[in-house]
């Protein structure tokens, strides 16, 4: 009898321990899901803008080539990241694309436009 109990307390951790790992990656894929997201709303401001600009020096020129290459770069990133960290560089590279959208839009006297995310 008191085997069937030690037996029946260790597959009842057991049962505990799976599952609070299966919630707490279940929460995990939904904050990587929400995370991508949001850097998908700055791939597509950042497109959004390189097709609208039309550089007239070449330092706006140039600003919106490394906007371009950030751009294409995050994408990259993004499309294979999987863990909140990976997300969180592809966010980085965006927000340095979103950094060279503003010079390239200053260079041609424009506004810069919102400030960058946070």
């Amino acid at each position: 009898m008191a085997r069937l109990l030690v037996v029946l307390l260790i597959l009842g951790m057991v049962a505990l321990v799976v599952w609070w790992i299966s919630r707490e990656w279940s929460g995990n894929v939904e904050r990587v899901a929400e995370a991508k997201a949001e850097v998908n709303r700055y791939l597509d401001r950042m497109s959004g803008e390189l097709v609208r600009l039309d550089p007239d020096n070449d330092a706006a020129v140039h600003a919106l080539a490394e906007a371009a290459d950030r751009l294409n770069i995050a994408r990259t990133q993004l499309a294979s990241a999987t863990t909140f960290g990976q997300v969180r560089i592809a966010r980085e590279t965006a927000r340095g694309g979103l950094y060279f959208i503003r010079k390239a839009r200053e260079a041609m006297g424009l506004d810069p436009g919102p400030p960058l995310p946070r």
